[in-house]
């Protein structure tokens, strides 16, 4: 990897200096994909089982389940589940999940994770590069503009397998998010942004891809980000909301320069919107939340015609 590598910039080294004063807390990230270690402490119980009927009115999932220690017996239930784990739901699929009781008692299952061994070690295999690369970064530095960029692997809000090799040799944009985000200058607003872009690219003929980085992969499942990118009305065919493992989440955060840190409720971040070329290259990057969809248009108009 060729690198011409960007020095944090001073309006990132501020915002880093004041989360620290501010609340004197260590960098934490997000967790959580279908090749991660189970968090004890989550509410309800680990559950994990194969998908063996779909009722997608009533929004329940029929699922032989393994034996869950101490709890439950290995049998075959319907769940309550939600509006884009049953969209994402298909026959056989394994999966895991936490076993939690609603309001009225039944039982639901959240956090759903689709279980794929040949997706696992696609993910595993390619953010072994992703980790090298990031760990091989000088202290204060990240990826920028010139740079080749980072590798990655992750799952997208269908639960399919996105990674910066299957989406080379097209362009793609990529933003960082989170779907609980309170501030409306901040997620909010960059995701209708890229919203913007998808229709604005597509009138205008380029064919990209787009990707927004989940900051809380805890949370944000495929479900629920399928539900969040269809809320704002975007076309699924190329715009992949991903989330994965946390080490992944950790090291893309790292290597393209944002600042992270969560607290109880929120995730306090600062913002990167890039754009990379065909051939991997980070064309154009902005940390503002202000960029506009023309000086990303016209970064792509001024690309070789293929």
């Amino acid at each position: 990897m060729k690198w011409k590598l960007k020095y944090i910039s001073r309006a990132n080294r501020r915002f880093k200096q004041a989360l620290a004063v501010g609340f004197g807390a260590a960098i934490l990230f997000g967790c959580s994909s279908s090749e991660v270690e189970e968090d004890e402490d989550a509410e309800g119980h680990p559950l994990v089982g194969e998908i063996t009927g779909i009722d997608a009115e009533a929004r329940m999932l029929e699922v032989a389940h393994e034996d869950i220690p101490g709890f439950m017996p290995a049998m075959t239930m319907r769940f309550k589940v939600s509006l884009g784990d049953i969209q994402n739901a298909s026959i056989g699929q394994r999966i895991r999940a936490r076993l939690v009781r609603g309001e009225a008692g039944e039982f639901q299952l959240i956090k759903i994770w689709p279980l794929d061994e040949e997706a696992a070690r696609d993910l595993k295999r390619t953010n072994a590069r992703l980790s090298k690369q990031a760990k091989a970064l000088p202290s204060g530095y990240y990826y920028g503009e010139g740079d080749e960029s980072p590798d990655f692997a992750l799952l997208d809000q269908f639960g399919k397998v996105v990674s910066s090799d299957r989406l080379a040799g097209k362009p793609f944009m990529m933003n960082f998010i989170f779907t609980r985000c309170p501030d409306p200058n901040m997620c909010p607003l960059s995701t209708r942004k890229m919203a913007e872009l998808q229709k604005s690219v597509a009138n205008a003929g380029f064919d990209i891809n787009f990707v927004s980085v989940t900051l809380d992969p805890e949370f944000d499942t495929p479900g629920v980000l399928r539900v969040y990118a269809e809320g704002y009305g975007i076309d699924g065919s190329n715009f992949h909301f991903v989330t994965g493992p946390k080490s992944a989440v950790r090291d893309m955060v790292k290597a393209l320069g944002v600042t992270s840190i969560e607290k109880v409720d929120t995730i306090m971040h600062s913002l990167a919107t890039v754009l990379v070329g065909a051939d991997g290259t980070i064309l154009k990057r902005s940390e503002k939340s202000a960029w506009t969809t023309e000086e990303f248009m016209e970064a792509l108009r001024s690309l070789p015609k293929s």
